[in-house]
């Protein structure tokens, strides 16, 4: 295993770099440049160890550590196969139940994420992602009955 940083890495890093640094400059007479740097640090290690967890489920191992439920695994593969394939369709299939359900408010989202791009707000547009994803999930969950227990057992 090597201790070296990968490209998955250097891009989180350089994403880290660039982004709190045209935060400061946003907000140069409030902000100072190490308080910028926690603040994006914040918000793209959040992001960064959440896609390295799910590596983790991904992740190809031999069969010994293999994490199955019930009868043990005679051959190699991802950490835990069940999990992360039923995980991988369920997020799919929750993606396209929400997208049809939403179809109709698309022209709305896509106008507020333009003008908050065109007046220089452009820092403020993963803020406007999260919560335009969590209005649709609320959105799809009042719309069927089937959807409602599950996504109202994220919040």
């Amino acid at each position: 295993m090597s201790s070296g940083l990968g490209t998955f890495d250097i891009v989180f890093l350089s994403l880290w770099v660039v982004l709190a640094f045209l935060f400061w400059r946003t907000y140069v007479s409030s902000e100072s440049f190490f308080s910028s740097l926690l603040k994006v640090g914040a918000l793209i290690g959040f992001v960064y160890f959440t896609i390295r967890g799910f590596d983790w489920l991904q992740a190809e191992v031999d069969a010994e550590h293999v994490i199955t439920f019930g009868e043990p695994a005679t051959v190699g593969g991802p950490r835990v196969p069940l999990l992360a394939d039923a995980f991988t369709w369920f997020v799919g299939a929750l993606v396209l139940l929400v997208i049809w359900y939403a179809r109709n408010k698309f022209t709305t989202v896509a106008a507020l994420m333009l003008s908050t791009w065109d007046r220089g707000n452009w820092f403020m547009l993963p803020i406007i992602f999260v919560l335009m994803t969590i209005g649709l999930l609320l959105v799809a969950a009042a719309a069927s009955p089937v959807l409602s227990p599950f996504i109202y057992t994220l919040f």
